[in-house]
């Protein structure tokens, strides 16, 4: 998973193998979105994935629509 870090002026990605408590916690996050349609949540600083979900607010819908860049 790939990590982001601001420092200084640039933006700084740390890619390294999940280690295995992100692993499972990663595919149990997957399945249950597959299987049950739970929400995924990643950090919005980083990144990285920060658990799941059963309910979602309108601040975070709208968060993550905004972040999709479109070029129509």
């Amino acid at each position: 998973m790939a990590r982001c870090s601001f420092e200084g002026k640039g933006k700084i990605m740390d890619f390294r193998p999940l280690n295995d408590t992100e692993r499972r916690e990663l595919i149990s996050a997957l399945r249950g979105n597959a299987e049950g349609g739970t929400a995924i949540l990643m950090d919005r600083r980083d990144t990285t994935f920060a658990g799941t979900t059963e309910e979602v607010t309108d601040e975070e819908v709208i968060s993550a629509i905004k972040s999709v860049p479109c070029h129509y």
